[in-house]
């Protein structure tokens, strides 16, 4: 993909995409109302959140028709990089390094939409069982508290780093 005389620059130019379906969970969740601040201060966060929702739950699900895009060239930014959870999740998703590599590049942000995908619809659910909550905070506290308890007790069944199987 990047080979040869190709602009190395290249996959800053990628596009990273979002379902336009899940706009409004976004904006309520991104947006700052009535002086009051967002949850997440910028979108990439969310969309790395809602990824790591999708993985958690073993749940990919492609994108619609209608995508809005953020360029990975954002994702990679100086003051808030976020380029790495895309490629530790195709680094988990496919347990081989070739999808590092600049040629997979693209096959790897598609691993990443996929599971922020599965992950929006995930959160979305959340919030839906919780009218109250108008923000949403504390809804996601509550999930994300009920998580690292799960993971305290798994962690104490399988504390060992060699049952991680990855090729490169």
């Amino acid at each position: 993909m990047f080979s040869g005389n190709v602009d190395k620059q290249a996959w800053k130019k990628l596009a990273v995409k979002r379902d336009r379906k899940h706009e409004p969970l976004i904006e309520k969740l991104c947006t700052d109302k009535d002086g009051t601040k967002p949850v997440f201060t910028f979108i990439k966060d969310l969309m790395v959140f809602a990824s790591m929702v999708g993985y958690s739950k073993g749940r990919r699900k492609p994108l619609g028709s209608e995508g809005i895009s953020i360029l990975m060239e954002t994702y990679a930014s100086r003051e808030n990089p976020k380029d790495a959870f895309i490629y530790l999740l195709a680094l988990m998703t496919e347990k081989n390094g070739a999808c590092l590599k600049d040629e997979n590049l693209s096959d790897s942000i598609k691993i990443f939409e996929e599971y922020c995908n599965a992950g929006l619809e995930e959160v979305q659910l959340w919030l839906d069982e919780n009218p109250g909550d108008h923000t949403g905070i504390d809804t996601l506290a509550s999930k994300i508290f009920e998580q690292v308890i799960a993971n305290e007790k798994s962690q104490n069944k399988t504390d060992n780093p060699e049952e991680i199987d990855v090729d490169f």
